[in-house]
Order: structure tokens, then sequence, then C-alpha cells
């Protein structure tokens, strides 16, 4: 007799929805919200960008990482089939084994060692061969020069990410709009001013003007050959507060008083300077710091303690001063005010970038009781390269999209569950603790870091 007292209260309820009419019908909502295009016309998204589209992270690109990407999550959003092979309703150059170049990997937490030592070489896998151009035509080093030039394609020994995703088959511009895309994605402009970052300011700086010119055309020609297809345009994040930049501090302590003591370095003319609080010291100085060199002689060496100052400053390339970060930032603002003006025009919405990762610099992200912060290795929100966006970050950047994409255009994507993302790669294997993850590493540990980042490479 009890059995069937508790059952009915569930008898009761599916004969009431059986009959339900009218404003019943918002119980849908149970399972979920529905897709919505609003003006927009998700049939057919093709993604075009940077490594950062591409999904790089860890020092190289490989298909558990790829189907991860932002322009693959969004993808996912909008009802395609996105699968890890390459395959299905969004494609991209699926990358197998440990990817092209080996992802890095934390070896050991103490002493922290994080290299590619071991791991196998990915090559293009499943679907490098297919027929068609891939959706997601994301190149890693790309910049807007390259969208509709192929001048760069392979000015560097074969293979190159060009090869793996434009396969000589004319420019990346040619593969998008040749697909006929409803709906296209847009992120260019973080490598014209990557490289002069991450070089100390040695590697010259695209100029803004420039990018605005090519900016400009670009739209013009999509606009022109596809009028009825919506775009999403991504602005220029601050890459001079990114891990690479940000991880290794201008000052230390004297050992013997306590005081803080700046970092030796030098200045353009190659004069001798002592650091300012404000100055960056850049990865590519850890080989330095680790047996002493920029520490003053008597002062602590919070890389490698074993090894004492030994006084010798810095090179410039290791050290993104003040004068520099303030020339990144002024070229970057002003490439962003391009973005600005072309977003004006009905048919474009802008995704704000740089506004998100500014913000999970200055605040970290929280998901239940974790706080995700933009510190290198214990942060949780970058690779361990550094520089790029890990999974939970992605899902975080196609969030944003998402959420300007139904503004702009009326639409109803549903957002990604970030929970889903949160886990997914070495580096939010351990979230925000407070500590510092360089003391002790080995000179070794952040080898694989630098090779790859001090070209200056997104």
């Amino acid at each position: 007799m009890k059995k069937h007292l508790r059952l009915t209260p569930v008898l009761l309820l599916a004969a009431f929805l059986a009959g339900c009419q009218g404003p019943c019908d918002s119980i849908e909502s149970l399972t979920g919200p529905s897709l919505t295009s609003g003006t927009a016309d998700f049939t057919t998204y093709v993604s075009a960008g940077t490594s950062i589209s591409a999904g790089y992270q860890s020092g190289g690109i490989v298909d558990r990482h790829q189907v991860r990407s932002f322009p693959a999550i969004f993808a996912g959003q909008v009802g395609k089939t996105v699968l890890q092979n390459g395959q299905g309703d969004f494609t991209f150059p699926s990358m197998g084994a440990d990817g092209f170049p080996a992802l890095m990997a934390i070896k050991s937490f103490t002493p922290l060692i994080v290299n590619n030592t071991g791991r196998t070489l990915g090559y293009p896998a499943a679907n490098y061969t297919q027929a068609t151009p891939f959706h997601n035509m994301g190149v890693p080093g790309s910049i807007a020069l390259d969208f509709a030039d192929t001048s760069r394609y392979h000015a560097t020994p074969d293979p190159n990410m060009f090869s793996v995703v434009a396969r000589y088959r004319g420019t990346v511009a040619q593969q998008v709009l040749g697909q006929g895309p409803t709906f296209i994605s847009y992120e260019y402009g973080a490598n014209e001013v990557l490289g002069n970052a991450t070089t100390g300011g040695v590697t010259p700086l695209f100029p803004s003007a420039s990018y605005a010119a090519l900016l400009t055309g670009h739209m013009n020609a999509i606009h022109g050959t596809l009028p009825n297809t919506k775009l999403a345009l991504f602005t220029v994040p601050d890459v001079a507060s990114i891990p690479f930049c940000t991880t290794f501090k201008p000052f230390t302590v004297s050992l013997s008083t306590g005081a803080v003591v700046a970092l030796h370095g030098k200045d353009g003319t190659g004069a001798e300077v002592d650091l300012s609080p404000n100055d960056l010291v850049l990865l590519t100085a850890k080989d330095s710091l680790a047996i002493g060199t920029g520490i003053p002689v008597g002062a602590y060496n919070y890389l490698n303690p074993a090894a004492p100052g030994n006084g010798r400053p810095l090179a410039n390339h290791q050290v993104l001063d003040v004068a520099e970060q303030l020339a990144v930032r002024t070229t970057a603002t002003d490439m962003n005010a391009a973005i600005d003006s072309v977003a004006l025009r009905p048919w474009i919405v802008k995704v704000d970038m740089a506004g998100m990762l500014s913000d999970i610099a200055t605040n970290g992200y929280t998901i239940g009781s974790t706080h995700y912060t933009s510190a290198y290795i214990t942060g949780g929100l970058f690779s361990l390269d550094g520089v790029h966006p890990n999974d939970l970050a992605h899902a975080i950047l196609a969030n944003g999209m998402i959420d300007a994409v139904n503004a702009r255009f009326g639409a109803g994507i549903p957002r990604a569950n970030v929970m889903e993302y949160a886990s997914g790669t070495s580096a939010s294997l351990r979230p925000a603790t407070g500590e510092n993850p360089l003391e002790g590493m080995t000179v070794e540990g952040l080898d694989a870091v630098v090779q790859m980042l001090s070209r200056g490479r997104r």
C-alpha cells in the first residue's frame, strides 16, 4: 500500500502534463534552452585566425585540444557535430599522437620540470586529405596579412602550420569564402604585437595603420562576396599581460638585510641599468636567472636558490621595459580602434577577447569553490607555454562569443558548460595556490617553453 502511495504524485504529474496547454509549455525549459538564430544563419560556420582559433596549447596543436578550441565549442553550441578526429560538421586538421610540435607536459612539481622530452611528434591524421577546405582555418603564427596573401605561407621549412592548414590550396581567404559560409569568425592581430613583446622590443611591431587597412579591405571583400553572411570580429589582447611576460619579478631581496633590491639588466643602448618595479622579465631569461645572472651579488635567487646572484645583467631582449610595454599596448589600442570602427557595420559583431583576457588577468575566474587565475602553471587558465589559453579559458572565450552574437543578432545560442572544460589540461590539475611555482625549477624545466615562444609565434 505504501508503494502505491509513493507513486501517486508521479502518476498525477504525468496525467497533468499530458493535458497541459498554454502557459504550461514553459515546463519544456527543463530540457534546456533550444537554439534560435535570430537574424544570423549558422548553416555553415567557418573560422579564420591565429593559433588561438586553431586551439594551439602548450607548444603545439593536438586533436584533444583542437576539439576544445573556442571555434569548435561555438560550432557545437550552434548544433554542429564536432569530432576529435577532425571530421563531422565542423572540420579541422586533426593532429594525432602528442601534437605538432609535441606538447609539453609537467614532469615534476618538486622541482617543477616542464618539457616535451619523450613525447611522440604528431602529424596530420585522419582528414588531412579531405577534398574540401577545413571549417577551422586558424593558422598558428599567422597575421592579418596572411588572410589573403601567401607570401609568408611557406617561408619556413616544411612541414609548417600553413602546410598543415592551408595545404597549398590557395589563400586562407579563398578557402574560407569558397565554402560559402553563412557565419565567419575573424581573429587576427595578436601576432602583430606578440613577437615584439616576447623579444623585449627587438622584433618590430606591425604598423597599426597597415593592420587597419588590411582589416578594412578584408571586411569589404567578405561582404562584397557574401553580402548576407554575418561575422564575429575579435579584438586584440594585451600580450604584455600573459604569463610569458609576468611570471618573473624584476626585483628580489637581499640575503643579509631582507631589503628589496632590483634585478640588473641592459637598456636598448647596451648600458647596464637597474630594472624598475614595472619592467617585465620574460621567460626567455630562465637560463640566465638559473645561474644568478640578473640577480645582484648577495641577493636571493628566487628561481634557483642554490646559485647566488653573480651581478651580471640580463640582456635587453630578456626584459620588456615600461617604454616597450607602452609601445605594444599603444599599437594594440590603435588596432582595436580600427576594429571598433568596422564593427559598426550591421553584419559584424565585435567579440571583446581583449576585455575577457584582461578581466581574467585582473580578477581571475571562479567556478564553484575554485578560483582560477592567469598565473603560470598554478593559475589553471593558461597552457604550459605561458602564452595560449587552455581548454577552460577557451570555453570562457566561446561563451563571450555566444553572448556577443546573441545580443547583436537576436540569436538564442545556449552557453557552453564551463565545468566540462575545467579539468581538460595539465595546467588545471593544479589551481591557483598562491605559491611560487618557479622556485627550485631546473634550467631544463623551461627549455621547451622558451624554444617555441621566444620566436614570437602564436
